[in-house]
């Protein structure tokens, strides 16, 4: 494996991986002249925002092309003779990612069929889809040979993240944190699986995986929303509508044109999350109108019509809220069908409101999920993914009473160590309701359940660079409301001489939930900060960002078991 003079210096010359030193060595090559286009590329990708995304990776590359000289590329190796040969070059052959990279035009059949001229359906591709590793290789060396040889690039590049462990630290045999996914389909509908992954994680960025949370999402979004919902819809069609679709008029119990629209924007973005989020929220709106509309105490003159209005509606919302949910629970979705009588449609031929052919026989059959009860970080138990019944059986975690809280020694130092500062992740955004320059977050920082954190960044921040990005954040701050909502830490950003604002940002590897640390200055954090006291304001003058971008106290780096926390590209400034 090759690595740069930078990379290797920043590893110490250590393999990242292993831990082995490197070997700086030197043979014959042959070079492709890719510092021709540094100019080229940086002028492209900033004219064209679109063509790495998600943005946090767009602005990594655009930071090493603007920081470091883009050398040329060593394309042929001679130390072994496993690969390619280089054409008239004995001894040669060619370096793999060289190779590597050609395929995906040679797999679209060029260079028989041509790619420059908008008669090839497959190039240039809409989206290539890699991970976050390797994005160097696909936004920097790809479109330099790809402009080398006149061949249009793709439009997009999307750089996604990992599944990592619960605690954000990557999976490893040696540390023991490995998760099967074979062990866990085993235990849980592979909806369930797939539904946790797609709700819970910033397609992008890593995903955290917990087998608890896992529980929690399958319990509250897809046994207590989507199950129960389905299962009183049909009933109640049973009970009240002879077990057929009632021919009614029915009302709009949400958008479906809006559902569409914005599902097919977040799709188009690769938004899955959010997607998601869009379709339960269909469900959850249902489930709502359902509870509010109480067909079972309607009484009185036309109490059966208003009945069969309520229950029409009910079953044409499920059915169309099952559309958008299906691409994240088929199995699930395909058994909603099945009970409604009706086979899906594409989307675009769903009507806005009436979609259910009356007369069609409505089945009640078995709950969708059944509910899982959880013992620690460990789910129990084992469920059926479109037709168990009956709850599953396990023991409930019997929550130890709250600790007192501790007071600090009346001696104890105003140092930063009286702070509690955790790394993060942004897993929600949305714009404060009541005021446009708050920002409302769900920040995941190891614990049972996300922080919410209201910050003012909306005038410095783009919302797509809030969603999902590392942070840092005072964690021991009193909860205190702004503008109505309550937030629960602070986020930690840099400001620059001109103005601008950054986050704080971790180090790769630096796991959800650690402390930041800081040479010299040991200590417990207080389990609570006194906003009387002003603990923080007389903390916070001695926080600054040093010429290398580093995030400082009193001139040492906030330290993490990954390395120091920094800012993107300011190079001097405050934080606060």
């Amino acid at each position: 494996m090759f690595v740069t003079e930078t990379d290797a210096a920043a590893a110490d010359y250590k393999d990242p991986v292993s831990g082995k030193p490197l070997k700086k060595m030197s043979e014959e090559s042959y070079f492709f002249r890719m510092s021709k286009y540094q100019s080229r590329l940086i002028e492209y990708i900033e004219e064209n925002p679109e063509f790495i995304q998600p943005t946090r990776r767009r602005n990594e590359i655009l930071a090493r092309l603007r920081e470091d000289e883009l050398r040329d590329l060593s394309v042929s190796r001679t130390t072994f003779d496993w690969g390619i040969p280089v054409p008239d070059a004995p001894g040669h052959v060619l370096y793999v990612w060289f190779d590597a990279l050609t395929n995906y035009l040679t797999g679209v059949g060029w260079p028989k069929k041509e790619v420059t001229d908008g008669g090839n359906p497959f190039w240039p591709p809409a989206v290539q889809i890699i991970g976050k590793d390797i994005t160097w290789f696909h936004c920097v060396i790809w479109p330099c040979m790809l402009f080398s040889a006149k061949i249009p690039l793709p439009k997009t590049v999307f750089g996604h993240g990992f599944v990592t462990a619960s605690d954000g630290q990557k999976m490893s045999k040696s540390i023991g944190n490995v998760v099967d996914p074979l062990e866990q389909l085993a235990k849980y509908p592979s909806d369930s699986f797939r539904y946790y992954l797609m709700r819970n994680g910033v397609y992008g960025s890593d995903i955290p995986f917990s087998e608890a949370n896992l529980v929690y999402v399958h319990n509250a979004d897809l046994a207590d929303v989507l199950g129960n919902l389905v299962h009183r819809a049909t009933n109640l069609c049973a009970k009240n509508c002879a077990g057929v679709v009632p021919d009614v008029a029915p009302e709009r119990v949400f958008d479906v044109g809006a559902l569409r629209a914005t599902s097919e924007h977040a799709m188009k973005n690769l938004e899955t999350q959010k997607c998601c989020e869009l379709a339960i929220n269909a469900m959850k709106d249902t489930n709502k109108y359902l509870t509010d509309a109480a067909p079972w105490a309607v009484k009185g003159d036309g109490a059966a019509e208003r009945k069969a209005v309520i229950i029409r509606s009910t079953l044409e919302a499920v059915y169309a809220a099952a559309h958008f949910l299906s691409p994240f629970i088929p199995a699930a979705c395909d058994h909603i069908f099945e009970k409604l009588g009706a086979p899906a449609k594409p989307i675009w031929r769903l009507s806005r409101e009436s979609n259910l052919t009356p007369g069609t026989t409505v089945s009640v059959g078995g709950i969708l999920f059944a509910k899982f009860e959880v013992e620690g970080e460990n789910a129990e138990g084992g469920a059926s993914g479109g037709g168990g019944d009956g709850k599953k059986k396990g023991k409930a975690a019997t929550a130890p009473p709250p600790p007192k809280k501790k007071e600090p020694p009346k001696d104890a130092p105003v140092d930063v160590s009286r702070l509690c500062i955790r790394v993060g992740t942004i897993t929600k955004v949305w714009r404060h309701p009541d005021a446009e320059k708050l920002y409302c977050e769900l920040i995941d920082i190891g614990e049972s359940a996300p922080r919410q954190v209201v910050s003012g960044l909306v005038d410095h921040v783009p919302e797509d660079e809030m969603l999902g990005a590392r942070v840092v954040v005072v964690a021991n701050m009193k909860p205190s409301k702004m503008r109505g909502i309550e937030s629960a830490a602070m986020v930690l950003c840099g400001t620059g001489p001109d103005g601008k604002v950054e986050l704080v940002t971790p180090p790769e590897g630096a796991p959800n939930g650690e402390r930041v640390t800081f040479d010299a200055f040991e200590g417990e954090a207080d389990e609570q900060l006194n906003p009387k006291k002003k603990v923080f304001e007389a903390v916070a003058p001695g926080f600054s960002v040093d010429a290398a971008g580093v995030a400082t106290y009193e001139g040492c780096a906030f330290k993490t078991s990954a390395g120091v926390c920094a800012l993107a590209t300011l190079r001097a400034g405050t934080i606060k």
